[in-house]
């Protein structure tokens, strides 16, 4: 859902006195008129402000008193790094009680807009008419960004099938249950059958919540969110044989054309001893019958003598070509096995054409020189084909990210329970995001962030565009990884 950012109304006031300002400039007869028109500008937007205060003022006398010394958080339980700062928060000595609600987000944006709760543990962002509710007790808005995640969705190589951008719906028809799709070219790609798979719920809960969530819209994933031929995993390796037909067996397949080159002068080698033995043997036979001629016909010992040299030199040259014959076989054996296994290892590799996986962003990390991972974009072309990286989820200009967000009001914002809890988490959010696997934030971001809490710049409320669900790209001026509210 998109947003807007409020800061107070200096803007409403400086547009009162430019058109005031505008007018006195138009019209030169009387000076005094301009200052009449100014004055009268700042008297207007005092007394707006007046009442807007007083409103505020009596609506939020509406809501229950937030008892002293305690802090209350609720929301989502799955995509969060809270409830370890809450251990570590409470290890710092702190007299703060904090309490840990089991709510849905949506239950604990209610309980916040009612003033029951200080902090929404969230990984959205709060809705229009959840906002218009807090809005209606006086109560205005802040959401703390704290990580990021992402989804990846992954081939094993874009030439796989004649594409490298996905929209978010192909994405949620490719996996939803009951998914038609079993063909690229069913998305307008390559003629190439499709094999899907992805983390099981055990093995990896996060990912699959968070894929649930972020690409089914499934408020509770489970596998019958799920295409039935779904391809579960436990572990990442068993991810990358599906995908690759493993790292092994990619690298044997790599390893064919060589090793079949290996094989065919092995080969050759084998044929040519083969004849030289062949020539060898005919040399010895040849040998004998003259040895055994010159027997017969009484040759000189002379000649006798050199007969049997003959024959001698001919079994030599048959025992040393039988022993290459034996060398070339055992050689060309070796070769064949190691043809033979990388040429399978190819049949493998080429059996998972098609294959596709989605996987957390830290996964994909670890392992993005053997995957490829689909650009993203929105189905109306809006952030169109964006590359998954640590900038582009952090800002949220990535389709398939999410935030861990922490919502609040400017009125719990007051409260030094809250303050205290807000400081150290930022203060930790970075190295908890990183235990976390998560994309931490700049420095800048929690620099930006720790200002809103002790009160050295004003925070930026939240106001969510009427008519859009999609979450606001970032200013285009904004410092990468800056809060994207």
């Amino acid at each position: 859902m998109a947003t807007h950012r409020r800061t107070g109304r200096a803007a409403a006031l400086a547009l009162a006195l430019s058109g005031a300002l505008l007018l006195a400039a138009c019209s030169q007869e009387d000076p005094q008129d301009a200052s009449d028109l100014v004055a009268n500008a700042q008297a207007q937007d005092y007394a707006a402000q007046q009442a807007s205060q007083r409103q505020i003022a009596k609506a939020n006398k509406a809501l229950p008193d937030r008892p002293a010394g305690q802090l209350d958080i609720d929301g989502t339980t799955t995509f969060t790094l809270t409830n370890d700062e809450v251990g570590r928060y409470n290890a710092t000595g702190t007299s703060s009680t904090i309490n840990v609600g089991n709510h849905t987000q949506d239950e604990a944006f209610q309980e916040l807009c009612a003033g029951k709760i200080d902090l929404v543990n969230s990984e959205r962002r709060i809705t229009r008419s959840e906002w218009e509710a807090c809005q209606a007790v006086g109560l205005d808005v802040v959401q703390f960004q704290i990580a990021s995640d992402g989804i990846v969705v992954a081939v094993k190589s874009e030439s796989d099938v004649g594409g490298d951008c996905l929209s978010t719906d192909q994405v949620q028809e490719v996996w939803r249950a009951g998914s038609p799709i079993t063909n690229w070219k069913q998305l307008g790609l390559d003629d190439i059958p499709m094999a899907v798979g992805g983390p099981s719920s055990t093995g990896f809960p996060v990912e699959f919540s968070e894929f649930g969530k972020t690409v089914l819209g499934s408020p509770s994933p489970s596998q019958t969110d799920l295409r039935s031929d779904y391809y579960s995993y436990d572990r990442f390796s068993q991810a990358r044989t599906f995908l690759n037909g493993g790292t092994r067996r990619a690298k044997l397949a790599q390893a064919y054309p060589d090793r079949a080159r290996q094989l065919g002068l092995r080969k050759s080698e084998l044929i040519s001893s083969r004849q030289v033995l062949v020539d060898a043997q005919d040399e010895l036979r040849t040998a004998k019958a003259e040895r055994a001629k010159g027997i017969r016909d009484k040759r000189t010992p002379a000649a006798q003598a050199k007969d049997i040299a003959r024959v001698s030199a001919a079994q030599v040259a048959v025992d040393k070509a039988t022993d290459d014959v034996r060398a070339a076989k055992t050689r060309y054996a070796a070769a064949k096995h190691s043809a033979d296994t990388a040429a399978s290892a190819r049949r493998a590799v080429e059996r998972s054409v098609g294959h596709v996986i989605y996987a957390r962003f830290s996964s994909y990390e670890l392992f993005e020189e053997e995957l490829r991972p689909f650009e993203i974009t929105l189905p109306d072309g809006h952030r169109n084909c964006v590359f998954p990286s640590q900038t582009t989820i952090a800002s949220g200009v990535y389709p398939l990210s999410t935030q861990v967000l922490m919502t609040t009001t400017t009125r719990s914002l007051e409260r030094k329970e809250v303050q205290g809890f807000l400081k150290d988490y930022l203060t930790s959010a970075q190295s908890a995001a990183k235990d976390a696997a998560m994309i931490s934030l700049t420095d800048a971001t929690i620099q930006a962030e720790l200002n809103w809490v002790d009160g050295s710049t004003q925070p930026e409320l939240v106001v969510p565009d009427p008519d859009e669900t999609e979450p606001a790209d970032p200013d285009e001026t904004a410092e990468p990884g800056a809060p994207a509210r």
